[in-house]
């Protein structure tokens, strides 16, 4: 029979709801600052099956594009059939295709009706700490997994709707900041319980049979919808390649190649030719590339269809083991997140230039820019960690500038602001603001990049710095600049400024400042030709000096 289109949109959206309102509760409930402020968590409805019916686009897409991988990785060791109510699993290991890295803590749980098993209630959250080498989980200096934190592997975390609390008295030994990752934890608890009272009072508001079988039916029409969208594009192969400007251990690039090949209604993203695994925590597994691939995709080929796995049936992607984005266990994987899957996407979009130009932009900044910084409070006595992703800018499009500090591609978060950075953290904000002249300039300019400098408040500050784009900065099209890369500075009690390595741990003293500079974006077209009001509203408002104004644009 086929299905009725008003019944599929529907249902289709009552699924998404569901997801949505699961975020929602997440972020509602939480008690870090990375979390409750910054969104940096994601939600999911899948089928029995594993596979994903619903997202909140809300959430993060690197975290939905993983989902797949967490549910899975956890299916293989509680199947379905084995899970009871009041139960959820936990799992943070990225082997063999889990969450991206170990602060991404991922808990899935069973939605019943009637005691029969329908879907399956899936959250991924960063906790603000998972132990190992350095305040957040994130180090540079580090060479395996071991090192980074907390490895947990697919279990049983909640029975009976109670926390198993011996499983949790381990992970509260291994963390630094076990206030915040218990109420997050529980947090997720209630995100998978709003799944399962939705679900539930849909099933009992409609035809159960009949709401089941729509699971299907949209899974079906994602599928069509995106081989139709690839059917539109241009056969053939189409490479790129970028670099990474080292792994924070050996001071070489680190090359990120991809050959798309489009056949039919068929997409095919190869990663051969990429570098091989490094030491430093940039590798990732094929389940991120996944993600990469899954958000260009829907971003370039159609943006409004369902994001379901019915909508990748078509799409296909491969890196050779032992690579940088299929590295082998116990590789250090803690940053690909943050660098390695941001320039993932920079290659895929560079590559469907050549096939949709109007329909990709330049470089954005490339990089998450990640801070961790962490340390005993003198307030209270308690560890604390900050962590947080800056923006940068966004690469500029044939018909749009790019937007000037904002959070693009892979991260959907927010900035954590000012007020709760101070009230929260022996930290004080003395500058935050964009930066001028960071911008690619073009017919469209890129955006700018932002800074922030923080003041260390405490007797003994550590911080972990993951960026990049120092060296490769984020590239322009069309006769587009490249724009600014990334840069940071220490700053002593004397005022004196030095620049650090964009991946590194230091440990900074009381009063010391801390200054991060992002990258801009890449323009489009040859700035010669922008136009002159758009140019005069950028110098008035401060975005680009008159000197350059007159050097690069023109008179």
């Amino acid at each position: 029979m086929n299905p009725d289109p008003i019944t599929l949109e529907l249902m289709r959206n009552r699924w998404t709801g569901i997801a949505e309102e699961m975020c929602a509760a997440l972020i509602r409930t939480s008690y870090s600052t990375n979390i409750k402020d910054r969104r940096d968590c994601s939600a999911a409805i899948a089928q029995t099956s594993g596979e994903i019916l619903a997202q909140a686009e809300s959430g993060v897409p690197l975290h939905l594009g993983n989902m797949p991988g967490v549910i899975s990785s956890i299916l293989d060791v509680f199947p379905v059939e084995t899970m009871q109510p009041g139960e959820m699993y936990i799992t943070n290991l990225p082997y063999p295709d889990g969450p991206g890295h170990l602060p991404d803590v991922s808990l899935v749980s069973v939605i019943y009706h009637e005691d029969r098993p329908v879907a399956l209630a899936a959250s991924t959250a960063h906790h603000v700490d998972m132990g190992g080498f350095a305040p957040g989980s994130m180090p540079f200096g580090v060479t395996e997994i071991y090192q980074e934190g907390l490895q947990i592997p697919p279990l049983r975390m909640f029975v009976n709707g109670q926390i198993d609390e011996q499983l949790y008295k381990l992970i509260n030994q291994n963390v630094r900041t076990q206030y915040e990752v218990r109420g997050d934890l529980m947090a997720q608890f209630a995100c998978g319980q709003i799944g399962q009272q939705r679900v539930s009072e849909l099933l009992n508001r409609e035809d159960p049979a009949e709401t089941i079988r729509y699971m299907d039916e949209i899974q079906a029409y994602a599928e069509r919808r995106m081989r139709a969208g690839i059917t539109l594009l241009p056969d053939g192969q189409y490479t790129f390649e970028d670099y990474l400007d080292d792994d924070g251990v050996i001071d070489e690039p680190v090359k990120i190649k991809v050959t798309i090949t489009i056949s039919g209604d068929t997409f095919r993203a190869d990663f051969t030719g990429s570098s091989r695994q490094v030491l430093g925590p940039l590798n990732a597994r094929l389940s991120a590339a996944r993600a990469c691939v899954y958000y260009v995709c829907k971003a370039v080929i159609d943006p409004d269809l369902p994001a379901c796995a019915g909508a990748y049936r078509s799409v296909e992607v491969y890196a050779p083991e032992g690579s940088i984005l299929q590295a082998t266990y116990p590789a250090a994987i803690g940053n690909a997140n943050i660098l390695t899957d941001q320039r993932v996407v920079d290659v895929l979009l560079g590559a469907l230039y050549s096939v949709v130009p109007d329909r990709v932009c330049a470089a954005c900044s490339g990089e998450m820019n990640l801070i961790n910084i962490g340390g005993i409070d003198p307030a209270t006595g308690a560890y604390y960690n900050y962590v947080e992703t800056y923006a940068g800018g966004q690469g500029a499009m044939v018909d749009l500038d790019g937007e000037d500090g904002v959070h693009t591609h892979l991260t959907n978060t927010r900035n954590a602001p000012v007020e709760i950075i101070e009230r929260t953290y022996p930290l004080q904000v003395v500058r935050y603001g964009l930066i001028p002249d960071t911008e690619g300039a073009g017919h469209r300019r890129g955006g700018c990049g932002m800074m922030r400098e923080l003041k260390c408040l405490g007797d003994r500050t550590l911080i972990s710095l993951g960026s990049d784009r120092r060296k490769f900065k984020p590239w322009g099209l069309e006769g587009g600049k490249h724009a600014e890369g990334a840069h940071c500075y220490v700053i002593d009690t004397e005022n004196k400024s030095r620049e650090i390595p964009t991946k590194v741990n230091r440990e900074l003293s009381k009063n010391v400042r801390l200054r991060i500079e992002t990258p801009g974006g890449g323009g489009w077209g040859d700035p010669k030709t922008r136009n002159k009001a758009d140019l005069a509203r950028d110098v008035d408002d401060g975005l680009i000096s008159p000197s350059r104004a007159r050097e690069v644009y023109g008179p």
